[in-house]
């Protein structure tokens, strides 16, 4: 919604003072980058995934995403770095190194919105680790979003909305909605989520 893929029925959402009905929508799509759950590479190369859907964006660009990202020294550990193919759905390197690739290229715009849509959920403990450590840094400067049932996650993020039957049922910091006891609580020690 927040990309207006889809228009809400009822109710309205906004970005500061400005309601996204009014926004231009290539304008608005320009500003928000998404990081999904499955990485959304092409067959092509590592620099042109990165740079992908803006031409825009230079080769500096997208080393200095690549940097941000802490991809670049796997990068060009590959015989051939930046121009290495990655295959049809990154068939050629891990899903570690693809969702830092993914998460490069939304570095690489000038997104003042990130969405980070359980973008760790089918790493293994070394690979979250690093996205982890990626996350921290990207958020910096920017609205970042992050959607997951992954508890380190949480708490790292500055602010958790707990939607529940469908509402917002609690809101707050990791630490304050485990002593409140509530929503949060219970999903949280309920084996709801997965722990570290």
């Amino acid at each position: 919604m927040l990309q207006r893929l889809y228009e809400p029925t009822t109710g309205n959402i906004s970005i500061g003072p400005c309601s996204l009905r009014s926004m231009d929508i290539h304008h608005l799509r320009e500003h928000v980058a998404v990081v999904s759950q499955n990485p959304n590479l092409f067959d092509a190369t590592i620099s042109e995934n990165i740079a992908y859907g803006d031409k825009a964006i230079s080769e500096v660009d997208v080393r200095q995403a690549a940097k941000a990202a802490h991809v670049h020294d796997f990068i060009m550990s590959l015989p051939r770095g930046y121009d290495t193919m990655v295959g049809e759905n990154a068939s050629l390197i891990s899903g570690g190194q693809a969702q830092r690739l993914q998460i490069a290229r939304a570095l690489a715009r000038p997104s003042k919105i990130l969405i980070l849509d359980e973008c760790t959920s089918s790493l293994d403990p070394a690979n979250q680790a690093a996205v982890l450590a990626t996350m921290r840094e990207a958020k910096i400067g920017r609205t970042t979003m992050v959607v997951t049932h992954k508890l380190p996650v949480m708490r790292m993020c500055d602010r958790i909305l707990v939607v529940h039957e469908g509402v917002v049922a609690e809101d707050g910091t990791y630490e304050s909605l485990m002593e409140r006891q509530g929503v949060f609580f219970k999903l949280a020690n309920g084996g709801e989520w997965m722990g570290e």
